[in-house]
């Protein structure tokens, strides 16, 4: 065999080695394997890792103290989540019950509280609750409080209930009411103070405008006239002015006039006397029975005037006059019988006095 051919055959067989070693030494078609060292077919099995266990929770670090001496600036709470909204009818439920809870405090704290609110029906809620708890539940009738709303205001309408304390109802006036509510919510308050100290009554009227203190007095006298008219006419004689003491007679003899004290209603076109006053002229006569018709009126010694037909408000200005003076009335009696003459009724005047 030639050199030459040696030499091939020996190239050839280096050759198919070679392929061989390629062929096994390979990476695996998942990827390739990472390369071992040269002992790692000596190497003892690994030992297997512990279980994980679950680590106990940590509190979190709390800060350091600062060192002594140096300021800390503190950080303001966290604002807490803010209530659910109220719909209408829990927001004056709310309202109620606050206001409930005022009224057993400061009273003028709570009308300020009263004040603030600037929704009606909220503002009407809350009062209401005040003046129910003030006067402990003696509430008008619901229509005479409509009618005063109607004609003085929500405050001053509301405030009206209070007029049997005359010191809440006057602070009341002050806090929450103005013009024509104000005076009245002062006139009542003044006629609760009248049995007690009639000064403090008149006082009131001078936290009042000009116009509205005239109109003051002429109630508080016509009110005191009904409840004690001696009181008020010997207040009224006191007066000073004569201008103001000939307005309060005026106002007194409003409702407790001069005159015979017989009460009247109009039957077939006459007067007939309805009913006889207690300790007034009329009664004491003897001469005048409730069912009486009045058929003629004169004035001390002049003719007589027919009474038939007459407006009854006519009438009884006609019988009312001056004190001490004579009035004459012709007069039918109740069970006289048809055709029958009057008799002639002669009483002098005098003033009308009540005492509750």
């Amino acid at each position: 065999m030639s050199k030459r051919t040696i030499l091939a055959l020996i190239g050839l067989a280096a050759a198919l080695a070679a392929g061989v070693a390629a062929f096994w030494l390979r990476p695996p078609p998942g990827g390739p394997e990472p390369a071992l060292s040269p002992a790692a077919g000596l190497a003892e099995p690994a030992e297997p890792a512990p279980p994980l266990i679950a680590a106990e929770p940590v509190a979190p670090p709390q800060p350091l103290a600062p060192p002594a001496g140096e300021s800390v600036i503190a950080q303001p709470p966290l604002p807490e989540k803010p209530p659910a909204p109220l719909n209408k009818a829990e927001r004056l439920a709310q309202l109620h019950e606050t206001f409930r809870a005022l009224a057993a405090g400061d009273p003028k704290t709570a009308l300020g509280a009263a004040r603030q609110l600037t929704n009606d029906v909220e503002r009407e809620t809350a009062l209401l609750a005040l003046v129910t708890e003030w006067s402990h539940g003696e509430l008008n009738s619901p229509r005479q409080r409509a009618w005063a709303v109607a004609n003085y205001g929500l405050e001053a309408g509301l405030g009206l209930e209070l007029s049997r304390n005359p010191e809440l109802a006057v602070l009341w006036a002050n806090e929450l009411t103005e013009g024509p509510g104000r005076a009245m919510m002062l006139q009542q308050a003044a006629g609760a103070l009248l049995d007690s100290d009639p000064a403090a009554a008149f006082a009131l009227s001078e936290q009042l405008t000009a116009g509205d203190r005239r109109q003051f007095l002429d109630s508080v006298f016509a009110n005191w006239a009904q409840k004690d008219t001696d009181a008020a006419l010997q207040w009224a004689g006191q007066l000073s002015d004569p201008g103001e003491r000939d307005a309060a007679l005026k106002a007194i003899q409003s409702v407790a006039p001069v005159g015979i004290g017989a009460e009247l209603r109009q039957q077939d076109g006459y007067p007939v006397i309805n009913r006889l006053l207690p300790g007034t002229q009329a009664e004491l006569s003897g001469q005048l029975r409730p069912g009486d018709r009045i058929v003629a009126v004169a004035q001390g010694d002049n003719s007589f005037m027919d009474a038939r037909g007459v407006a009854l408000n006519d009438i009884v200005n006609a019988i009312r006059g001056a004190p001490g003076t004579l009035l004459q009335l012709q007069v039918l009696s109740a069970d006289a019988p048809p055709g029958s003459s009057p008799r002639t009724v002669s009483i002098y005047r005098g003033q009308i006095k009540f005492k509750r």
